[in-house]
């Protein structure tokens, strides 16, 4: 029976790790909506946002002011005072940033998406012209990305119509990324953090003073 109850309970907890986070992100007519959904919860980020204004709305200035301060006051005691220690603190963490960029990276997959771009100009010349150098910028930036994370395309579509004042374009895509792949992230950043930490104090240890 306990064996029974710890095989559902590990279950329980690795659907929760690995079940993907979905980001559906739609921009249409100058318009964004963002929905993130995991497992049956679905949340509008634009619902969120405007939530957030209205309760910071009814907030006191004062009450701000002394979140500010406190806020200050935490980053003041993880942050050296000494010059030197604060430029390594930062390259310290540019250095584990670029670990955990490279390691997160890895496990995002974006699908699905579906761009349709506009080019227009009142010259048929400057129309074209604006054609060619959107298509080889749109290429070239999914090419490069294609490096980094997984890209899966449902359509491109880039026009040309020239005698129109304006140029337009829509975008949709989805985000998919599981929580165990940012928590393992996160054991990388700090991991690597504290390797690199403790090498800089042995350095700065054995370093002759002047």
């Amino acid at each position: 029976m306990v064996w029974i109850v710890l095989a559902v309970i590990l279950l329980i907890i690795l659907t929760l790790l690995f079940s993907p986070v979905k980001i559906f992100v739609n921009y249409q007519n100058g318009k964004t909506s963002i929905i993130i959904k995991y497992l049956f919860i679905k949340k509008n980020v634009n619902q969120i946002r405007k939530r957030k204004k209205n309760l910071k709305k009814s907030k006191s200035e004062e009450h701000n002011k002394d979140e500010s301060r406190q806020k200050k006051s935490k980053f003041r005691n993880i942050i050296p005072e000494d010059n030197k220690e604060k430029i390594e603190f930062v390259l310290n963490i540019l250095k584990s940033t670029g670990k955990t960029f490279k390691h997160i990276t890895k496990h995002i997959c974006v699908k699905n998406i579906d761009l349709d771009f506009i080019i227009s100009d009142l010259d048929a010349y400057d129309c074209a012209l604006k054609f060619g150098k959107i298509n080889i910028a749109v290429y070239n930036i999914i090419a490069y990305l294609n490096f980094f994370i997984k890209l899966k395309k449902k359509s491109i579509d880039i026009k040309c119509i020239y005698n129109q004042p304006e140029c337009s374009y829509n975008l949709s895509f989805m985000i998919k990324i599981s929580p165990a792949a940012g928590i393992s992230a996160m054991i990388v950043f700090i991991f690597t953090f504290l390797v690199n930490n403790k090498s800089i104090k042995n350095q700065n240890k054995y370093e002759p003073q002047l």
